[in-house]
Formats: C-alpha cells, sequence, structure tokens
C-alpha cells in the first residue's frame, strides 16, 4: 500500500473515530442525568457503557496510528497486527464492562427494597441513543470496510452494542411503567449479557487471526477456482490463506509446463498474483511457487542432484574427443521425476544422425541423466 493510501486512511480512521468519541461523550453524559433524574438504573448503566466507549475510541487512535505505519527492518510486513491486539484489547475491555453491569443489575434485583419506576423523560434519551449510536455504527462500518481495517469494523460494533442496549433500556423502562419495575434491571442484566457476546466474538475472531487460521472453505475454493481458470496453469495446490489485520495473506503452488521457461514461469507468477488481487481486493500479498510437476508426497524430492556446472563437467568428459571446441552453444536442463533431463544445443553445421547417437551412447551410463536431446543451433 503507498504512503498517501495508509495517510488517507489514517485520516478517515481518525476522522470518524473522534466523531464517534463527541456523540458517546454527548450521549453518555444525557443517559447518565436522566437516568438519575427519571430513576433508571438501565439508562445509568448504558450511560456509563457510552462513557466507557471514550476510553475505547482513544485506543483506536492511538492503535491506529501504530498499524498504518510503513513496514520496517522488524516489520517486513507491516504493522497490521496491532489492530488484531487491539481488537482483543478492545474485547477485554467490553467483557469487564459487562461483569459489572451484570453484577449490578443481579445485586440490586436482591435487594428488599421497592424499585423506582422509571419516568418517561428516560423513553426520550433511550430514542435518542438508538438512532444516534446505530448512525455512528452504520457511519464507521462503511469506513471501516473502506480501509480495510479490523479494529475500526470492531469499534463499529462496539457503537452498535450502544444502539442495541439502548433498545433493552427502552423495553425496561417501558415495562417498568406498566407495572413491572423489575424489567428495568432485567434490561440491564440483558445488556450485559449482549455486550460480553460481541467481546468473545472480538476476542474468538482476532485470536483465530494471530494463530494464522485460514480463510472459510468457501473463500479458499473461490480463489482455487479463479486461479484454475487462468490461461497457462495446469493447477493449483498446497492453497494457504490466512489474515493480516483485515487483509489476507495466499501463498499457493502452480502446476505449469515443465520445458517453459524461467521468464515465462516468472510472468505467471506476476499474472497470477495480479488476478488475484484484482478479484479479491482484501488479498494484498501472494507468494507463488511454481512447480514443473505434479507434488507427489509418497516420491521425496532428490535434492542431490548436481548443479549446472556439475552437469556440464560430466557430459563434457563423457564427450571429449568427440565436440569440437565452442560446439556446445546452449545447456537447458529439466529437473523431472528426480532426474536430470538435458537439452543441448550444438552448432549446427556439425549436427548428423550419428554424432547425435554417439552422444546419446557415451552418456547413458550417467546415473542422472534421463535423457538427452540435440538440438542445432545457427
Amino acid at each position: 500500500m503507498s504512503t498517501p493510501q495508509k495517510t488517507s486512511d489514517l485520516h478517515a480512521a481518525t476522522q470518524v473515530t473522534l466523531i464517534g468519541a463527541v456523540l458517546d461523550l454527548v450521549l453518555g453524559i444525557l443517559k447518565i442525568l436522566i437516568g438519575l433524574l427519571s430513576s433508571s438504573f438501565a439508562l445509568v448503566t448504558d450511560g456509563i457503557h457510552s462513557l466507557s466507549d471514550l476510553v475505547t475510541d482513544a485506543f483506536v487512535l492511538v492503535i491506529a496510528r501504530f498499524s498504518h505505519a510503513a513496514p520496517d527492518r522488524d516489520h517486513p510486513y507491516g504493522h497490521r497486527r496491532f489492530e488484531t491486539l487491539g481488537t482483543i484489547a478492545l474485547g477485554v475491555v467490553l467483557f469487564a464492562v459487562a461483569g459489572v453491569i451484570c453484577f449490578d443489575s443481579v445485586r440490586r434485583m436482591n435487594q428488599v427494597d421497592p424499585l423506582p419506576t422509571p419516568g418517561w423523560t428516560g423513553l426520550l434519551i433511550a430514542a435518542l441513543s438508538i438512532a444516534g449510536k446505530e448512525w455512528i455504527y452504520r457511519y464507521t462500518r462503511q469506513v471501516a470496510e473502506q480501509i480495510k481495517s479490523s479494529l475500526l469494523l470492531a469499534n463499529a460494533w462496539h457503537s452498535r452494542t450502544d444502539a442495541l442496549s439502548s433498545v433493552a433500556v427502552l423495553i425496561g423502562i417501558l415495562g417498568a411503567q406498566m407495572g413491572y419495575p423489575g424489567m428495568d434491571l432485567a434490561a440491564a442484566f440483558f445488556v450485559g449479557l449482549m455486550i460480553a457476546k460481541i467481546a468473545w466474538d472480538l476476542i474468538r475472531s482476532s485470536l483465530s487471526e494471530l494463530v494464522d487460521t485460514a480463510l472459510p472453505e468457501e473463500q479458499v475454493r473461490a480463489i482455487r477456482q479463479h486461479v484454475n481458470t487462468l490461461s497457462g496453469i495446469r493447477g493449483a495446490h498446497e492453497l494457504r490463506t490466512r489474515r493480516h489485520g483485515g487483509h489476507i495473506l495466499v501463498d499457493l503452488h502452480l502446476q505449469v509446463d515443465e520445458r517453459i521457461s524461467v521468464s515465462e514461469g516468472h510472468y505467471l507468477s506476476d499474472l497470477i498474483e495480479d488476478s488475484l488481487r484484482q478479484e479479491f481486493p482484501e488479498i494484498t500479498d501472494v507468494v507463488v511457487h511454481i512447480d514443473p510437476e505434479p507434488d507427489n508426497v509418497d516420491v521425496p524430492q532428490n535434492l542431490r542432484l548436481p548443479l549446472r556446472q556439475e552437469v556440464k563437467a560430466t557430459l563434457m568428459k563423457c564427450w571429449q574427443g568427440i565436440l569440437p571446441e565452442g560446439a556446445l552453444h546452449r545447456l537447458e536442463l529439466h529437473y523431472l521425476n528426480n532426474q536430470i533431463e538435458a537439452d543441448v544445443y550444438l552448432e549446427i553445421s556439425i549436427i548428423n544422425r550419428e554424432l547425435e547417437e554417439l552422444l546419446k551412447e557415451r552418456s547413458q551410463s550417467v546415473p542422472w541423466l534421463s535423457g538427452l536431446n540435440v538440438y542445432g543451433m545457427l
């Protein structure tokens, strides 16, 4: 990702988070004041929840700045995993808030004193909170999806908890006014459970990213099917995927024709990378391994085959006295089926059937040589 793009993403994340922080501050104060005046414990706890969002908003601003920093020597893949850690921390905060709300709700339910009935003003602030928090949730989520930020998406869901909890508060106040005052505390307890559920979902998804959990099978299947449709590819295998701070990293093996050149294989690799990024915008990094033949787990690859210099020296020793000096123009080696097949390009003026047969006969004793092809070259 280019530096201007990162700067733009950071600006967008900062702007939407600051707007949400102002909204949290205003709604939090209003909920607590109106909750105390209208005797609604659920509204007070909802206000505390809104003010707690200020802490997470500040946390999001700090982590967003770290996560958008450019890659460096210690973090060559960038700093996106700071978002993942931030999301886990955000989930822990939500768990703590949920625990306090549930505990206090149960404690108040067990009191012998009659519970007060919330006033009608509580309904108005609850409705205002629903509208405001739902709006900031949708706005934050839109920005999060645009810049592919898992932390910002988590903060959006944090805002959604305020909207949903305000719905519970609204129901609780209405129930209390209908003669069921315990519904106000029950609504507060339900808010706590709901916050705990969202916190668990955030922590679980972030932990799965930290341990490099693969994408869902349907997404992996879609990536594999797309690769297999591209020209020049015989098949894709060893496809591995993982998430990295809202982005997707992919590495895979591609089987291609065993006799294409290195440059053609490199071009196919670049083509695959570009095509995957175009088709799946979340994919930011692709590592391609080119295979000239299918991987066979039952036959381990022979990594003790000689390299080019040794191959050339061995063949020239076998052909000593047969080839004139400078007759060998090019030597192409194909490492296939745990052996080496050699394509020999000679001066076309000396090529004939007798020479070709003699070269093959003299090299038959080489144990790692599976075949020899002789070609003429101007």
